[in-house]
């Protein structure tokens, strides 16, 4: 009966240790999925920064590059 009860204790020890460890292992994954997530915001608003200087960039072009009637670019 007692080398029952140590294999019990041991095979106890062996899961609760095995537990802790994939517990742990989940708390990094979690941390790394958080930062992955904080990452994806940061650059979709970089994205969208973008986005709106190249409209910009484009709408002076249009402004300040627009051609003349003879398909020449008009200086200023």
């Amino acid at each position: 009966m007692a080398e029952l009860e140590t294999a019990f204790s041991t095979l106890t020890d062996v899961l609760s240790t095995t537990e802790k460890e994939i517990g742990e292992e989940v708390k990094v994954i979690e941390q790394q999925i958080q930062q992955l997530q904080d990452r994806i915001v940061e650059l979709n608003s970089r994205q969208q920064t973008l986005v709106h200087d190249r409209e910009s960039i484009g709408d002076m072009y249009k402004r300040y590059c627009q051609s003349d009637s003879e398909g020449k670019a008009v200086e200023f």
